[in-house]
Parts: C-alpha cells; structure tokens; sequence
C-alpha cells in the first residue's frame, strides 16, 4: 500500500557546529513531524546516511536529491509522494494535508523573502546555464518541495550535472557567486528541463524568513490573546534566514508554546512507545496492536493473565501489559528478553524457554500469545498443547497472512477443522499491505481463537 513520505535530512555533522549550533534544533522540527505523519498516515523517513560522508566537499543539501529515491527503495518503503523539507522546519499539529494539493507536478512554494539575494543568485549562475532566462517568478525555495517518482529520471540528470561539474559548484557556492548551495541550480535545471511545476499553493504552508515578516509578535491590543502571529496564520514554520545559531533557542521556545498540542490520547502514546512493522521486520503491525486493544477494552479483561510464546524483543509484550493484569513472556534469545524486559513495566515477567523443546511450566493464563515457532505441524502442536494446558483460552496468533509462510495458516485451518479452536475476528493489516522485509500480506495479518 503506498503512503507520502516527510523526508527530513537529519545529519549532525561535527564539521558545521560551529555555524549551526548544537543541532537540537532538528530534534524540535523531528517532534512536530512524527507527530503530523502518524496523524495524517503517512511514513516519515529520517535521512541520516548520505552517501558521501565528507560533507563540506559534498553538502547535504545536494546529496538529498541523489540518494532519496535509492534510500526509500532499500528501506522496502512504498511512496506514493515525497515531501522534501529542512530540519530548521516545524509543522503546526492541525496542518491539513498538503500532498493533496499536487498530483503528477513537481509541487513547490515561490521564494520571494530576499529577492536581492535570489537575483544576485540567477546572474551569477546565468553565464553557467548559457544565459537561461530564469524569471524570479519560477524561483522556489528548495527547502520545501513535493515530488513522486516521475521525477527519478530528472534528479538522475541533477546529480550527473552536479558531479560533471563538481568544481564549478564548489567554487560558486564557497568563493564565487555564493549564493547558497543547491537551490538556484535545482531552479535553472528544472526550467531547463522543462519539468512542470506547481507553486499556486497557500504561502499559510511555506512561512519563511518569519522575523522579516515581523511575524514573531502578537496583536498587543488584544490583550488576552499573545499568540505570536506566525503559531497563529502560518502551517508549516522554516527557521531561516537568520543566525543559524540561534535555531535552538528560537525553535525550543516556539517548542514550549505548542507542545501541549502535539499530544495524542493514551492508547496512541503507548502505540508511539514501540515498534511496528513497517520499520521493525519482526514485530507486528501497529494496526495488529490497536486491533488488540480494541478487542480487549472490556473491564472483565483487566483481572486477566496473559501468557506471551516468543516475546521477540517486547513492542506486542508492552501492549499485553497494558490490558491484562500480569504478563508472563518468553522467548529462546537471552539478548531478546533483557531487551523486553527493559521495555515493559512492573507486570511483566521474562524468562529465556525454548518454548518447541522444553517442558511447560506456565502459570494459570486466560490468553496465549503463541509467535513462537513458525513451522507446520509445530505451531498446530503449540495450539493443541495451549488448549489442552490452559483452561479455555483465547488464543492470538500472527503472521495467518505471509505469504512466504502458509505453515501458520496451514496449522490454524488444520485445528480448526478438527474443532479444537473457532477463529473469533481476523485483527492487523489487510491484504496488500507492504511490510519492512518487503512482502506483501495476501490476508490479514492475524486472528485471535477460542476454543
């Protein structure tokens, strides 16, 4: 299933601390985007190894374009758009969703905060790009751009300008016209090119240069209302322009203003707290765990004991631990269970069991886990020494819609046709969905028995 993707560049490089402060700042913008993409169902995706690790001979700001395609692709995710943005840049917690704005286009807002700068930055690099006419009214800002795979083709042509011409940049940008890095040559490429553009969008989601807008102070004649006024008109706040030291102090201030905004109810906090599918092969789906805790809101669930059959590494164990009284986990991995028993509370109770070859010795339990083996006839033997072992339990079960391993389904139909179990509800992903090894599920990603 494709989902937008917020890529971030996120590269704390010692070489530009001195220019650019502590970098706590890219953790402030970080905190306003995980929150907006988990709200508005899209991936965000921290760029952090570009390819070329020696940035001041090849800046972050070039290698984003090069490596986001290749970067998305080795990490299995499935894009549908891509939102490129500054890490100097927070989102407002109600924004609405901007992809929607764009369809095929190369999506981007118009740069007209410092049109000396952006001009001086055209005739500087007019003689370079054989006296283009680039007009002020194509020119963008780089910072914030929407683009989709139809544009593979046309940063593959960016970068091999750029390495054809590594010297000639490198010297514009240091000694020369010095008017930025990638910006005014992504501008000149694409009119070039001829890429079609969309920049008819609302400047509400592109709020620049904010301390030349004066935007920074409030109506002071309202006395009860000192909302500065771009937290108040503005979506999406770009700290530039400025000191690039001050983004810290700047950006934690604004921080401290609205964070009680980026909050979600309890059952979304605890989902946040762990790991899910779609960037953690081994654990289940965050849809797998709502479908949890849906299924187990009753009160009657909460005097209940669970009993987990591989553990893995805790992120399901954590959710368990929240609905039902004590949780008892077990996993064959040493290195798995102090993990898990690291990420859970108090009601948690790890212990290392080969859960195939050693001899039960369970506590009482009302609900069984069992993610252990993943072979057949073993996990139709698991299900049956469950049922015969505890008394009437309901049992979850994952992994009923890979593909690459019909043994869980296999042992599941086997159990049910002999009436040792009744499937209650299919709970997780559905069919189609993608996951982080790059499978896609032919049914849902599991169900929960009784017996």
């Amino acid at each position: 299933m494709k989902k937008n993707v917020v890529v971030i560049p996120y590269v704390k490089s010692k070489s530009f601390e001195e220019k650019y402060g502590d970098w706590k700042w890219m953790d402030i913008a970080v905190m306003t985007w995980e929150y907006w993409c988990k709200k508005n169902d899209c991936i965000l995706y921290i760029y952090d190894k570009p390819k070329y690790s020696d940035l001041k001979k090849h800046r972050i700001t070039w290698q984003r374009w090069f490596d986001v395609f290749d970067c998305l692709e080795a990490e299995n995710i499935d894009y549908n758009k891509i939102y490129m943005v500054d890490a100097n840049t927070m989102v407002r917690w109600d924004t609405p969703n901007f992809f929607e704005f764009f369809d095929d286009e190369w999506g981007c807002w118009r740069d007209t905060d410092n049109l000396r700068w952006i001009k001086e930055g055209i005739d500087g690099y007019k003689p370079f790009f054989n006296d283009f006419e680039l007009s002020t009214q194509q020119y963008h800002n780089a910072g914030l751009v929407v683009f989709n795979e139809s544009h593979k083709e046309f940063l593959k042509s960016f970068e091999k300008l750029y390495h054809d011409n590594y010297d000639f940049f490198e010297e514009a940008q240091t000694k020369t016209i010095k008017k930025g890095t990638d910006q005014c040559p992504l501008n000149y490429w694409l009119a070039i090119n001829k890429v079609k553009t969309k920049t008819d969008v609302p400047i509400s989601f592109k709020l620049t240069h904010i301390h030349r807008k004066e935007m920074f102070n409030y109506n002071w004649q309202l006395e009860e209302d000192q909302t500065p006024f771009f937290i108040k008109y503005g979506y999406i706040w770009m700290f530039n322009g400025m000191p690039k030291d001050q983004r810290t102090s700047l950006m934690s201030h604004t921080w401290e203003i609205v964070k009680h905004n980026y909050t979600f109810n309890d059952d979304e906090l605890l989902l946040n707290s762990v790991r899910h599918k779609d960037t953690f092969k081994n654990a289940t789906s965050r849809k797998f765990k709502k479908d949890l805790i849906e299924y187990f809101k009753d009160d009657k669930y909460r005097e209940m004991t669970a009993v987990e059959l591989g553990c893995c590494q805790g992120d399901t164990t954590k959710i368990l631990s929240s609905l039902f009284k004590n949780v008892y986990a077990y996993d064959h991995s040493v290195e798995n269970v102090n993990i898990t028993k690291n990420k859970c509370d108090e009601n948690v109770e790890c212990h290392v069991m080969d859960v195939t070859n050693d001899e039960w010795k369970f506590p009482k339990a009302d609900v069984v886990f069992i993610d252990a083996s993943h072979d057949y006839p073993q996990v139709a033997i698991d299900i049956q020494k469950a049922v015969d072992y505890f008394d009437n339990p309901i049992i979850i079960l994952d992994d009923y819609g890979n593909p690459n391993n019909t043994n869980i389904r296999n042992s599941i139909n086997l159990k049910v046709n002999e009436g040792v179990i009744k499937v209650d509800t299919h709970i997780g992903e559905k069919q189609g969905f993608k996951t982080k090894s790059g499978w896609t599920m032919n049914d849902r990603e599991g169900v929960i028995c009784k017996t």
